[in-house]
């Protein structure tokens, strides 16, 4: 069998799986939300004879990071004849539904990216394989700080990049209007304002009850010196600062274009990319995007540190991948993820998206940019801006209490109660969407929230009286 023939085989197979998941999840009928608690269950062994097939969920679903992803699979399966990997695609908002769905049945997931408020929960449930044994083999002390998951004492997710949130904004809209770059949150509000003509609008924010909601919202938050949670677990977002950002993000929202209270990642990117917004915040992939859709638009366009507040931080999602605790091929499937994880291999995987994904290995860091791509050429100076801002980037469901005392310290404490707070629907998202759509008073909406937070914190610590975090750094 050619390389390609089994290129080919891998991705039906993998089709295929998703669609069976797919169809299990309509017979079932079940509408899964994020209180629902998984029930542990096990895969049993294989018993036939063959190859050892590992399912890869994934998803990265770009073209050239299917690509490479699949040019990487087969250069393992020539060092290991004896072991196939499936790739299975989803998009991301289907994805927590569908692995929940699918370890429920007891169907091999393989390795699969895990999202940050699914996983102190999936944890719990025994649905996830220590992946102490990599880290080692790996290296600890390569990882960045911030980049590994321990609960427990135990690293149960991997991550292959981290993606740094900033602000792409026109430069020659601000020119044509004489203004300079936005520095602070004054001089974004007034730009975003004056750019709001002639079909164009200010800003692009995502207003839907998602994730992508929550995500951009936090930095508005934590950027005023707000947090949800302080890292031992008591409700902070009752304080002031919390009040300042909400009504922060309805003052800019006026300038975002109609129905963004639907819009999730995708449609605020496509907004800039169709040049119907002068800013909008995203990673590095937009960037990407932007020089293969419109390179003249790329050349009108830069992204600087997002200007909402005084305190320097600003979004970073981990990408990470776990391995199932009940999949039939534990060890070939470890074997697998540190080879991908490791040196050239994760150099390559991350180097596909320059600038969006941020190698989480502080050696594969240190290699050099690519010159001989087209977009390292062109666009060095937007790629080293995201490597620069890394370490302020930070998460709501992974960095509990992490704004102290005006500034930004990361805690790698995970709120165990994530799932019930920031899931979808989630308080925030609601919250925002209340005010947006229906124009209840931002105080009065935003107490209702710190109410509901803290009902369920208070719920969960007296089901969990031996809880005792350790906050990080002091």
């Amino acid at each position: 069998m050619t390389k390609s023939t089994r290129s080919i085989l891998a991705i039906v197979r993998g089709i295929f799986r998703l669609a069976l998941l797919s169809v299990a999840l309509a017979i079932s009928g079940c509408a899964w939300s994020p209180t629902d608690q998984p029930t542990s269950r096990s895969v049993p062994s294989a018993t036939r004879q063959g190859p050892q097939v590992i399912p890869f969920f994934t998803t990265e679903s770009d073209p050239k990071q299917i690509a490479l992803l699949q040019r990487l699979i087969a250069e393992y399966q020539q060092l290991n004849s004896n072991v196939e990997v499936d790739i299975v695609i989803a998009s991301p908002a289907s994805r927590g539904r569908r692995l929940l769905t699918a370890l429920a049945s007891g169907a091999d997931l393989g390795i699969f990216e895990i999202e940050p408020t699914l996983m102190s929960n999936w944890i719990t449930a025994g649905y996830l394989l220590p992946l102490d044994d990599i880290v080692g083999e790996i290296g600890a002390g390569d990882f960045a700080e911030g980049s590994l998951l321990r609960e427990g004492g135990h690293v149960y997710a991997l991550p292959y990049a981290v993606s740094v949130y900033g602000l792409w904004v026109r430069t020659d809209l601000l020119q044509a209007a004489g203004l300079a770059a936005p520095q602070n949150y004054a001089e974004a509000l007034t730009a975003a304002k004056t750019l709001t003509r002639g079909g164009v609008y200010g800003i692009a924010l995502p207003g839907g009850q998602n994730i992508a909601t929550l995500n951009y919202f936090s930095i508005f938050l934590w950027q005023n010196g707000g947090d949800y949670f302080s890292c031992d677990g008591k409700v902070r977002f009752g304080e002031p600062a919390a009040l300042e950002a909400i009504r922060r993000w309805k003052e800019l929202s006026q300038y975002a274009p109609p129905g963004f209270t639907t819009w999730d990642y995708r449609e605020q990117i496509d907004a800039y990319l169709k040049g119907q917004v002068a800013m909008a915040v995203y990673a590095g992939r937009l960037g990407v995007q932007l020089e293969e859709a419109s390179p003249t638009l790329a050349d009108r366009t830069t992204v600087i540190f997002p200007p909402w507040g005084s305190v320097k931080v600003t979004l970073g999602v981990w990408s990470r991948f776990a391995i199932a605790a009940g999949t039939r091929n534990q060890k070939a499937a470890k074997d697998f993820l540190r080879w991908l994880l490791s040196g050239d291999r994760l150099y390559r995987y991350d180097m596909a998206l320059p600038g969006h994904m941020i190698p989480p290995l502080l050696s594969v860091r240190a290699m050099p940019l690519d010159d001989r791509a087209r977009y390292v050429q062109r666009r060095r100076d937007w790629i080293q801006g995201f490597y620069d801002w890394s370490p302020y980037a930070n998460h709501p469901a992974m960095n509990m209490g992490s704004i102290r005392d005006g500034r930004f310290e990361r805690s790698d404490v995970v709120p165990p109660w994530a799932q019930d707070v920031f899931g979808t629907p989630g308080i925030v998202d609601t919250l925002l969407q209340e005010i947006s759509l229906t124009g209840r008073e931002p105080d009065e909406a935003w107490q209702d929230a710190v109410r509901k937070m803290e009902q369920i914190t208070n719920t969960w610590r007296a089901a969990h009286p031996d809880w005792a975090p350790k906050c990080g750094k002091k």
